[in-house]
């Protein structure tokens, strides 16, 4: 008869704290830009689209351009989760934060389509994939992160931090 020893995952919970609550903000910090978005979108239809259609194909466009970021996320979690087991995950969560910080900067300071015309709903679309895609990496990535570096009588409790960080982005947006 042969016993299987269970390997215990040891690990220093000063460090998986910090982890936990680092991935948390930057996913609250993701998540508040998508949230923040949506909540505008009246504002975005009006701004970014052609003034010549109607107020409710405006506001189609700006959820379709909102909808291709979620249809990005699984590719940005094959693609970033292959990178982070290559090169580990500290890195690709960094990246990640980084593209969705630059792109929500992107939209921020883009020209409405008075300024310059088609391209204004052109380069919106472009930054809503790449928040999209870093998004996707970004969440796929810290989940695993999580799991991997938390005791596992404790992984469950503290992979919901992830969770909190999402509502607590949209509370704050």
């Amino acid at each position: 008869m042969k016993f299987n020893k269970k390997k215990i995952n040891v690990v220093n919970m000063q460090q998986v704290k910090k982890s936990v609550f680092a991935t948390g903000i930057g996913n609250a910090m993701e998540w508040f830009d998508f949230a923040l978005y949506s909540y505008l979108a009246v504002i975005i239809s009006q701004n970014f689209f052609s003034p010549v259609q109607n107020d409710e194909l405006k506001l189609i466009f700006t959820f379709a351009t909102f909808a291709i970021a979620f249809l990005l996320r699984p590719v940005g979690g094959i693609i970033f989760g292959k990178m982070g087991d290559k090169f580990g995950r500290k890195i690709v969560l960094t990246t990640t934060i980084l593209m969705m910080a630059l792109s929500t900067l992107i939209i921020g300071v883009l020209p409405t389509y008075d300024q310059i015309g088609i391209w204004a709903p052109i380069l919106l679309l472009l930054a809503r994939i790449l928040q999209g895609f870093s998004v996707g990496g970004e969440y796929a990535g810290a989940m695993v992160y999580i799991a991997e570096s938390s005791p596992d009588n404790k992984r469950m409790r503290l992979g919901s931090g992830l969770e909190i960080g999402t509502l607590s982005g949209y509370i704050i947006a």
